[in-house]
């Protein structure tokens, strides 16, 4: 790797990583929204997301949470192991595999201070708040008011976005592509309704991070890409 490309590849990590300081500051700057013990009212809220809105469950929650991890331990995994087995020398594999641990790192980074500085700016209700026995970790953390986007949509999408143009690019005819990318799509999706049901979501919360997720993850990974292969 030449020196202008380290020199490039170094610009997108530090950019990346000024966003989620950021993320940071923004999520440790921003007054708390105190819950004075009233129901909100469902009616307030359009026709779409009212229909889709549940009250709060900690057990799918805590599987919605799951799933993140499942989706992005996965991808890591994948992406490690069919380099080393597709790469004749490893000393070759060793060096792809840590570039695209470094872009996977990055495309986290970037999607998750997106989603988290949104979350700040807008500070939507979450549906729990519209039922009787809201989540009172989430009161207590001043968190019911972050449900705009998904945050934990984002990270399944951001896998699945991932591993979307990681095929794309670098392995297009494998056999492994088309079953993979469902697995990683049914993920996010399965993410999507969980996180929904639990009652920390509305429809459009997780339509929105799961899309942010995936443009998020596909353009880092396309950047650095395009990067390390110009002459």
């Amino acid at each position: 790797m030449t020196r202008k490309k380290a020199f490039r590849l170094s610009g997108i990590l530090l950019l990346v990583c000024m966003c989620m300081g950021l993320a940071v500051l923004a999520e440790k700057k921003r007054s708390r929204v105190a819950w004075d013990g009233g129901l909100y009212r469902l009616e307030n809220v359009n026709p779409v997301d009212a229909r889709f809105a549940c009250p709060y469950n900690k057990t799918i929650d805590d599987a919605g949470t799951l799933l993140v991890v499942i989706a992005n331990g996965s991808a890591a995994l994948m992406v490690a192991l069919l380099i080393f087995f597709k790469t004749k020398e490893k000393r070759e594999a060793v060096r792809i595999i840590a570039f695209d641990a470094v872009t996977y790192a990055e495309c986290y980074l970037f999607a998750s201070s997106l989603y988290r500085i949104l979350k700040v700016c807008v500070r939507r209700i979450r549906p729990y708040m519209y039922f009787l026995n809201p989540s009172e970790k989430g009161i207590a953390e001043g968190d019911f008011c972050l449900s705009w986007p998904s945050g934990h949509s984002s990270g399944a999408f951001m896998a699945f976005g991932f591993m979307f143009s990681w095929f794309l690019l670098r392995y297009p005819d494998s056999k492994a592509k088309k079953p993979a990318l469902c697995i990683f799509f049914a993920l996010g999706i399965s993410t999507m309704i969980l996180r929904m049901f639990s009652g920390n979501h509305f429809l459009t919360d997780v339509l929105s991070g799961a899309t942010l997720g995936f443009f998020a993850a596909s353009a880092v990974f396309q950047i650095n890409n395009a990067i390390l292969k110009r002459s």
